[in-house]
């Protein structure tokens, strides 16, 4: 078998799984593999390696067919994939709701005890692909873990990353299956990680520091001007819910600019994010709920921030969430966004 840069022992393993051979897997993955139909010859693949907070992954490709792997003491092991040419759909995984939080933390504040000013729920299907993004509002009033009510990016700053879930659980009913968290550090380091993030608006944008932050179309944004676009509301007329909305926009381009270098490059995309975020996903977890990002058009994953009216509680403007945001939450409880 042939894959230009690809290790020689995970050639090997690769080699064993398209003739037949013994496949180092487990669970679900295993299984699937179990039933296939080798091939007479092993086929030429292209892929990446890279890393995941330390560990070693992979993602490889030939025609259709996609493996994710993971390398650990014993060896590589298959995470994931899909196999037509050898007659194996996808195994079958649970449909997974993350919770993706902004904090405000500059340097060297700690990301999770600052306040989550980008919170979205974002599911993810590995039959279907990303089945929608939801926003919440920074200022919605909510109840936090500890007692008592406040803004719902102050439940970062009380209870950490467990308060922050467990805050969007009892507003939403949506159950949270992990999360993802990273600050203006780390926001800055991924966006110049990837060299700019491409995002299409349809007006110029300005911001409250006095910048212009991007020009209606098309528009590469470095770290500064990304970062401006997420946190901007003084110049939108919907104010937090556009910001919310902007924020699930740079989700979707981030997803759109990893579809079109192709899932074969997934594993080197994942080694230069990885040092900026913070997640209790695992390796395995991580893996298969990025291939899945390549599984529906970008444009078509739907975006929605939850409606609310504004008040006023204990002398604070804040956004009052009710039927209208109970009916988005409720639409989103099986991880999938009607559009």
């Amino acid at each position: 078998m042939s894959g230009a840069g690809l290790p020689a022992d995970l050639l090997t393993v690769l080699t064993s799984l398209y003739l037949g051979g013994s496949v180092p897997a487990s669970g679900a993955v295993a299984a699937a593999l179990g039933k296939r139909k080798p091939v007479a010859q092993p086929p030429k693949v292209v892929g990446t390696t890279g890393a995941w907070k330390g560990t070693p992954i992979a993602t490889v490709t030939s025609g259709k067919d996609v493996t994710l792997l993971v390398k650990g003491g014993k060896g590589w092991t298959v995470a994931g994939g899909w196999w037509p040419s050898l007659a194996v759909v996808r195994p079958p995984m649970k449909v997974m709701k993350v919770l993706a939080i902004g904090s405000d933390a500059r340097n060297p504040q700690p990301v999770t005890k600052c306040r989550g000013d980008a919170i979205h729920i974002i599911g993810v299907d590995p039959a279907r692909g990303v089945g929608g993004i939801v926003g919440i509002p920074r200022d919605s009033w909510v109840p936090l873990a500890g007692g008592g009510s406040a803004k719902i990016n102050a439940a970062l700053v009380f209870g950490g990353v467990s308060g922050m879930v467990h805050s969007v659980e009892h507003v939403s009913g949506v159950a949270i299956d992990g999360y993802v968290i990273t600050g203006f550090k780390g926001f800055r380091g991924m966006v110049s990680s990837l060299g700019g993030i491409v995002v299409s608006y349809p007006r110029a944008l300005r911001s409250n520091d006095g910048y212009q932050i991007l020009r209606a179309g098309t528009n590469r944004l470095d770290a500064k001007h990304a970062l401006g676009f997420a946190r901007e509301r003084k110049h939108l007329p919907n104010g937090d819910f556009g910001r919310s909305a902007n924020q699930g926009l740079l989700i979707k381009a981030g997803v759109a600019m990893a579809q079109r270098a192709g899932i074969a490059g997934l594993a080197g995309l994942l080694s230069k994010m990885g040092p900026w975020l913070q997640t209790n996903l695992s390796v395995e977890e991580v893996l298969n709920l990025s291939a899945s990002l390549y599984l529906s058009p970008a444009a078509k994953i739907p975006n929605k921030v939850v409606p609310g009216d504004v008040g006023t509680r204990d002398g604070q403007s804040v956004v009052l969430l009710g039927g209208g945001a109970r009916s988005v939450f409720a639409d989103m409880r099986d991880g999938h966004l009607r559009a």
